[in-house]
């Protein structure tokens, strides 16, 4: 699977136009007093300005290539954002998923990641930069019921979950992209330990099966193109 489109509310849309337009240099699509668009190699982000008090935070992953963790993390540091760190460590190496991320906020307080997937043939040989974001891989689903979403993904889409126990937590996709599907009232972010919030979120996915789901009462869309 491979996510095309991921489209968020924010309640920092000017600093967070300067966040991912200006220090991590990523190409403008579009822009306008509340909402803004920026490109992401083969991928997509959108944020649009929420209303009222509403203070929406998400979980979204960025792939960069294989071999380029290390320069990732220094690239990062260098613009003076702070990655989180949990049992001393501000990097982990999933093994079952074959892949290596380390995290941080935005102004939004959104959990980001950048995660290097090894099973896949990436590497560069170019300085790390902002061309080397690749995708947005992952989009974070937190639902009321796991199983009777990883039901609706498999039935549309054909998409199965590969690890998780498929009750509070379950990945669906592969490592090109995935939906982390997580029970918003039992399971918690990793690795900063939050519980998930459920915000809008329109996602567009190129997954070979066309059609939509809405899930969590009309707040997510999910379309394959």
């Amino acid at each position: 699977m491979r996510i095309k489109e991921v489209n968020l509310l924010t309640d920092q849309i000017e600093a967070m136009k300067e966040f991912y337009g200006t220090l991590l240099e990523l190409a403008l699509l579009e822009e306008s007093t509340s909402s803004v668009s920026f490109r992401v190699g083969d991928s997509i982000l959108g944020l649009q300005e929420a209303s009222g008090q509403e203070k929406p935070f998400y979980h979204v992953a960025f792939t960069i290539p294989t071999n380029t963790l290390a320069e990732a993390k220094k690239w990062i540091q260098a613009r003076n954002i702070s990655l989180l760190s949990k049992d001393n460590k501000d990097d982990f190496y999933f093994p079952y998923w074959d892949a290596t991320a380390f995290y941080f906020y935005d102004p939004s307080g959104n959990l980001m990641e950048f995660i290097a997937h090894h099973s896949l043939e990436n590497a560069v040989e170019d300085a790390f930069d902002s061309r080397q974001l690749l995708c947005i891989s992952e989009i974070g689903l937190p639902v009321d019921d796991v199983p009777d979403t990883i039901s609706q993904m498999k039935g549309q889409y054909h998409l199965e979950p590969f690890a998780g126990d498929e009750k509070q937590f379950a990945p669906i996709g592969d490592a090109e992209g995935m939906f982390i599907v997580i029970d918003k009232e039992k399971k918690a972010w990793f690795p900063d330990g939050r519980m998930p919030g459920v915000f809008a979120t329109e996602v567009k996915v190129a997954t070979g099966q066309t059609g939509s789901i809405s899930l969590q009462n009309g707040l997510y869309s999910i379309v394959s193109i």
